[in-house]
């Protein structure tokens, strides 16, 4: 089954960053399914060294509407495709955000910014 429909499927959201040869992702949805889509990822052999940064409850989603999709490209590639946003492009409430979720979203910009 592809990611995109196992994630509709599961009502699993959230955002996918690609940089460097490495991706960084953020997982939004039921405690369980969450936790059992993380369990899949860290077991799959194409992917090593899969790290938790923080594993929490929140209020609502920020990614609600994404149930991500990767389709590899170049950089110019990605700008053209209908729904994308660049790192910098990510409109997000920060002043909102806790000390620690500052910290994980200055890591997620910093993952994808030069």
């Amino acid at each position: 089954m592809l990611a995109h429909q196992r994630n509709t499927e599961l009502a699993i959201t959230g955002v996918l960053f690609y940089a460097n040869e490495r991706f960084m992702q953020v997982l939004e949805g039921e405690e369980e399914a969450v936790r059992a889509l993380y369990e899949l990822i860290k077991c799959d052999s194409r992917h090593h060294s899969v790290i938790a940064y923080a594993d929490k409850s929140i209020v609502e989603r920020s990614f609600g509407e994404w149930a991500m999709a990767f389709q590899p490209s170049s950089p110019w590639q990605a700008m053209e495709l209908a729904g994308y946003l660049g790192p910098t492009d990510v409109a997000v409430e920060v002043a909102s955000l806790s000390s620690s979720d500052k910290k994980l979203f200055d890591l997620l910009r910093s993952f994808t910014l030069p």
